[in-house]
């Protein structure tokens, strides 16, 4: 299986937490030692130090990865205060940088998740067929969240860092019935059979593997995932050709 990490953050934080990779070469070295091919990055910084420093930053881990085994997610924020690129000139900058997702952080940056603020672009990245990575810590709350896809439902969405307690399940699968677009990382899904469960009832293609590095390691959900109760494609599925396949989707 080629592993695909859908859930990693880079870099130094800012406050003095303990760090695992601080660079691209460090990242990759892990990686390697853990048996991950790719995976999609954001600054650890983002929620502290803001979109423009995190989206600065993120290029440049992506520029020292030379074999272009790193993919990056943006932050964006409401086109009213000026402070990015906006609308073409923003996704030129996506593609010319190997930025392949977005991710919101209204609850960090200080802004409301609503059509009046970035209607215009999210409907721009829906066309564009851009993920959304979204979850409670950067929305703010499951009710944040539900209102946010009602908002945009013809998003392509990643719900990142869900919770580590059985229970979860009765927030998100309502957004896997409902949403097409929803897409499960299972990083933080500690349930013993429970990606079992989630595939017999709902497929494999719009489950992902990722590690939530650095905050967990990159072996656990790979354990849970291979020893899972499923066949090997959908194993296959799960662990990188799913995110493979919504990146190389995206439309810049």
């Amino acid at each position: 299986m080629m592993f695909f990490d859908a859930n990693v953050q880079i870099g130094t934080p800012m406050n003095g937490a303990l760090e695992y990779a601080s660079t691209t070469e460090a990242l990759l070295r892990e990686m390697d030692r853990n048996g991950v091919a790719k995976a999609l990055v954001r600054d650890v910084n983002l929620t502290s130090a803001g979109a423009v420093y995190a989206n600065n930053a993120t290029v440049q881990w992506l520029a020292a990865d030379t074999r272009e085994r790193l993919a990056g997610a943006w932050s964006f924020l409401p086109s009213c205060t000026h402070e990015l690129p906006d609308g073409k000139e923003f996704f030129t900058a996506m593609k010319a940088n190997r930025i392949k997702a977005l991710i919101p952080d209204p609850a960090g940056h200080r802004w409301i998740p609503d059509r009046l603020s970035i209607g215009k672009f999210m409907d721009e990245a829906a066309e564009r067929r851009i993920p959304v990575m979204i979850g409670v810590h950067t929305l703010g709350s499951w009710e944040a969240v539900y209102a946010f896809l009602k908002e945009f439902p013809r998003n392509r969405y990643i719900c990142m860092t869900h919770g580590l307690y059985w229970g979860t399940d009765r927030y998100f699968r309502p957004l896997l019935e409902n949403y097409p677009g929803f897409h499960l990382e299972i990083s933080t899904y500690w349930v013993p059979e429970g990606v079992t469960d989630l595939v017999n009832e709902y497929g494999a293609e719009r489950v992902l593997y990722g590690s939530g590095y650095p905050g967990f390691m990159f072996g656990g959900m790979m354990l849970s995932l291979k020893h899972s109760d499923i066949g090997g494609e959908a194993k296959r599925l799960i662990a990188g050709a799913n995110l493979q396949r919504l990146l190389d989707e995206v439309e810049l």
